[in-house]
């Protein structure tokens, strides 16, 4: 990585703006972080995906109070890429993110920074009111509750995007996709301290063109997201469990209706070949076979892999 945390010149925080779309006013986003860090040492990064608008404010706001830069991706690629991305540019101890369309106040912003300095590892700001319409809201109450569900933790608002975070929390968990939405369940389950922080901010709402942009597979998506996150907590490390699992509910139906018809043959007498019936059970034993072999197969590759990765964390060593 780029990064240099003990020269002279390091800042404390990194601030970085993720921009999916054109704010109504940058200007005042920039503001509030300038004003709720005065008297800390920092720089901001405007995380462009694929807007263009990057290049366009570090070009007309060079030499400002606060070094300003822009990691520009090539298309749209989503925020867990851009903070990727940024990662090896940012130098402070401490990441703030804050999204283009969710306004924070100053107080918010050092409030912020105070509990991730207190020992919080990870600090997730949880905005106020409700979301839109009577419509947006249904499957954003569902889409809640079911991310509660598979992981256990519950937290008001876990996908405001507002977040103080410890920079060694970003290098450990592998974030790709949509991922970064659930990095307050991630960071729970490796062990780090998580906390909420309310923000008076409201829900966003995006200008531009992408701002009507319809989005009607969105939701189901991020539903998709979940069962993804439910996987990766649970068998990750032990993928011939769920393949195990879900191989022995095809196979066992299988065995019993071979069986079944078995007996009938020997005992009954009647014939079987012409029978769907057999090709059915037949069917569901392959099946079960196959599935619990990938199970198999994944195991061994992460038996090769064990030592190169981990799924722990060390909060310190006494001696």
């Amino acid at each position: 990585m780029n990064r240099d945390a003990s020269g002279p010149s390091a800042p404390a925080c990194s601030v970085l703006v993720y921009l999916p779309y054109e704010p109504r006013d940058l200007a005042s986003i920039l503001a509030s972080v300038r004003e709720g860090l005065d008297g800390e040492t920092y720089e901001v990064l405007l995380l462009d995906d694929g807007t263009g608008l990057g290049r366009k404010w570090v070009e007309e706001h060079a030499g400002g109070p606060a070094p300003i830069k822009a990691v520009l991706l090539a298309r749209t690629f989503g925020e867990s890429a851009a903070v990727d991305a940024a990662l090896p540019h940012a130098r402070g101890e401490f990441l703030l993110t804050i999204p283009a369309g969710t306004p924070v106040a100053p107080d918010e912003i050092r409030e912020l920074l105070r509990l991730v300095r207190a020992g919080a590892d990870l600090v997730v700001g949880c905005r106020s009111g409700k979301a839109g319409s009577l419509m947006e809201r249904l499957p954003l109450s569902l889409y809640r509750w079911l991310a509660r569900r598979v992981t256990g933790v519950s937290f008001r608002d876990f996908s405001s995007g507002v977040r103080a975070i410890r920079r060694e929390v970003v290098e450990e968990i592998a974030l790709y996709g949509e991922m970064i939405r659930f990095l307050p369940m991630l960071a729970v389950a490796r062990g780090y301290a998580v906390e909420q922080l309310g923000i008076a901010g409201g829900w966003p709402r995006a200008s531009g063109p992408s701002a009507n942009r319809p989005r009607p597979m969105s939701w189901v998506n991020r539903m998709l997201d979940v069962v993804t996150l439910y996987f990766l907590l649970r068998f990750t490390k032990k993928p011939l469990r769920f393949f195990g699992m879900l191989g022995a509910l095809l196979f066992l139906p299988g065995v019993v209706i071979t069986l079944a018809l078995f007996l009938e043959r020997v005992i009954l007498q009647h014939g079987i070949a012409g029978r769907p019936l057999l090709l059915l059970g037949i069917l569901l034993m392959v099946l079960g076979v196959q599935t619990i072999s990938i199970g198999l197969i994944g195991e061994m590759i992460i038996f090769t892999h064990s030592r190169e990765t981990r799924d722990y964390t060390v909060l310190e060593v006494l001696e």
